[in-house]
């Protein structure tokens, strides 16, 4: 009796040592992509949050130099935002909420195109603010004397 097959065992033995590596590096490579886009999200909202208080501050003092003026005639304040967040467009948009007694309350909105993650700053202001919606970059912030209003253009 003559057996014929002691060479497979050492081809077969290589097969599975293959077989079970490329399971493993497939795994490690699909954990590590998303732990990455999860960082991503988190940079973004980070990002998007400290933009979003850069701009309800701007408007702050933008407001401030309103109210304190006897006639305000012309305020312009600028506010230098990134046009990109992690390589990718945002907007902003502005909404009124709420107008109690002598204030009035906004919300400050910025979307990100790249992790589908917006946030919401919330903001109380003794001008009204004009709503709007602007894509991010540098922006201004003017008083127009006629409406009584701040603005906030790209």
């Amino acid at each position: 009796m003559q057996m014929n097959d002691r060479g497979a065992s050492t081809a077969v033995g290589y097969v599975l040592t293959l077989g079970i590596t490329l399971l493993l590096v497939v795994a490690l490579l699909s954990v590590s992509v998303s732990l990455v886009e999860d960082e991503r999200s988190k940079a973004v909202h980070s990002e998007l949050s400290v933009l979003g208080n850069r701009l309800a501050a701007e408007l702050t003092t933008a407001d401030g130099m309103v109210r304190a003026a006897d006639a305000p005639g012309t305020v312009t304040v600028r506010a230098t935002l990134p046009d990109r967040v992690a390589n990718g467009q945002y907007r902003l948009s502005i909404d009124e909420r709420a107008a109690t007694g002598s204030f009035y309350r906004y919300r400050i909105v910025l979307e990100s195109d790249v992790a589908d993650t917006s946030v919401a700053v919330h903001l109380k202001t003794g001008t009204e603010v004009a709503e709007t919606t602007v894509d991010g970059g540098p922006v201004v912030v003017t008083y127009d004397d006629g409406t009584d209003t701040l603005e906030v253009v790209a």
